[in-house]
């Protein structure tokens, strides 16, 4: 076996085993590393460290995909670590997004950067009292990141300025105050936890208050002034708590409709409703370009001439049936025949419920039934997936964006659904529906294409035309999805869908 075969077999077996980041001392012999290098197979990362990619894959994009396992990998020759801060906080939030600086705190004794790529970077310091007790594990796109406890966190993050997401992380979870005075008692300061009673009172956890005031008396016999009286209806609130990122979910909805609904208001006054059978006319007629542009946009290699000849009945004549055979022309032509379903249905579902503006959970998940029943029908998924939302982590290539973990989709899609139906403004509506549902990501695919088909019922029914993005402005659809997820502006893809209604 040559060297080049002996590299290539060591990288096959790492990769199979999900092991895409690895220390020099885990590396084959020189030579071996050298030809996997050479062939970019391997990419040095910092020192010490190397990513296994593949030849074609961009740099900066593994980075992104890999970067909770480049985390903990980097990190494990710390014993005992975990996130802190507003670090810590944004995962307790339900953000797994990468981030450029992330805050660990360690029981070595060391205060310094680790300096990864294209900017991210991690903050060391040490904690001589660090206890794993006050550390949990969340995974975090299929990695074990310890974190700290939300009770520590809630102390760290009083001595912040307040943010929305410090008020979404109070308001939505259960904090248990024995824990939090065990973690006070060891360093009281009555100033802090003051502080801190003023933000619980703001986050609407009126049941947190009295608990809190009598740590404070308890530990230092500091009587905080002004106290409220908690009436005690309030005091079983912690029970029936709204996780952290639905709030967090829900608070983001609603800014984005107002943004939204002030930035559009003269453009969706001037664009005209039409009645019902004009709407699904125009809709039938371009159901073949539709067809084409929806599933290219998500990597499909299909041509006009594919989509024409399957939606009519008939192979391309310049092809043989046989070539179906493969396992990507398989995968095109189930994902044409499962999108033309999935149009067929939302449109009767429109011509069924005109003028009546809303969604449901099971109105979605027949949506994505349709679209994907070719292709269970086919063997390539099973039967299953096509009535459940996915059980593993999410990845979106081209983007820092993580969507949630799956244990928190249930109650995302439950208060997607809820928070759609209450926008007032039918454009500003399908809009936010669109992009909602692509950032929660429930599906393990499929979720453009579900996004776009929800959002053109909303417009349909709403009396508007039906919306097509085409394949040449995949690179601007995906750079303003991008900007409202990771840059929290919203105005980009509201006024990219408009323009495209206007047109």
């Amino acid at each position: 076996m040559s060297i080049k075969d002996k590299a290539l077999k060591w990288w096959v077996e790492k990769t199979e085993r999900d092991e895409y980041v690895a220390s020099s001392n885990e590396l084959p012999p020189q030579r071996q590393r050298e030809a996997l290098v050479k062939d970019k197979f391997l990419y040095p990362l910092i020192k010490g460290y190397w990513i296994l990619k593949r030849p074609e894959d961009e740099t900066g994009e593994v980075f992104f995909l890999l970067y909770w396992q480049i985390i903990e990998k980097v990190l494990s020759r710390f014993s005992c670590w975990s996130l802190r801060g507003r670090s810590a906080l944004k995962i307790l939030n339900g953000d797994q997004t990468p981030q450029k600086h992330l805050l660990v705190r360690t029981k070595k004794k060391t205060n310094r950067k680790v300096l990864l790529s294209t900017g991210f970077d991690v903050s060391l310091v040490c904690d001589p009292n660090f206890d794993e007790r006050l550390v949990k594990k969340i995974e975090i796109a299929g990695r074990n990141i310890p974190v700290d406890i939300p009770e520590k966190v809630l102390i760290d993050v009083s001595k912040l300025k307040p943010s929305f997401e410090i008020q979404s992380f109070i308001a939505g979870t259960p904090f248990d105050l024995r824990t939090l005075e065990t973690i006070y008692a060891k360093n009281p300061k009555p100033i802090v936890f003051k502080r801190l009673v003023g933000m619980v009172e703001d986050a609407g956890r009126s049941d947190l208050v009295s608990g809190i005031e009598k740590i404070i008396e308890t530990h230092t016999h500091y009587r905080v002034s002004g106290k409220k009286k908690v009436e005690p209806e309030l005091m079983i609130k912690r029970a029936t708590i709204t996780p952290s990122w639905v709030i967090r979910q829900e608070k983001q909805l609603q800014e984005f409709e107002k943004t939204l609904e002030k930035h559009l208001i003269s453009k969706t006054k001037e664009i005209k409703k039409r009645p019902l059978e004009q709407l699904l006319t125009q809709a039938r007629e371009h159901k073949k370009y539709d067809t084409y542009h929806s599933t290219t946009l998500e990597g499909y290699r299909i041509t006009p001439e594919e989509v024409e000849a399957l939606l009519s009945g008939a192979l391309p004549k310049t092809k043989k049936a046989q070539e179906y055979n493969n396992v990507e022309k398989i995968k095109n032509r189930t994902a044409i025949l499962g999108y033309s379903a999935a149009f067929d249905f939302v449109i009767d579902k429109i011509q069924e419920n005109f003028e009546q503006q809303e969604i449901s959970e099971d109105f979605i998940k027949d949506v994505y039934y349709h679209l994907f029943k070719p292709s269970a029908d086919a063997g390539i998924i099973d039967y299953l997936s096509l009535v459940s939302y996915r059980t593993v982590p999410a990845f979106i290539r081209g983007t820092q964006y993580v969507p949630p973990s799956y244990e928190k989709l249930s109650e995302l899609m439950a208060s997607y659904v809820s928070s759609i139906n209450k926008i007032r403004n039918s454009i500003v509506k399908a809009v936010l529906s669109h992009y909602f549902f692509v950032t929660i990501h429930p599906y393990s695919d499929g979720n453009g294409r579900t996004a776009r088909l929800l959002m053109n019922y909303l417009l349909l029914t709403a009396g508007y035309p039906w919306v097509t993005i085409r394949v040449n402005n995949q690179v601007k659809y995906f750079e303003v999805l991008r900007k409202g997820q990771l840059d929290g502006n919203i105005l980009a893809f509201g006024d990219f869908i408009v323009e495209i209604l206007e047109s």
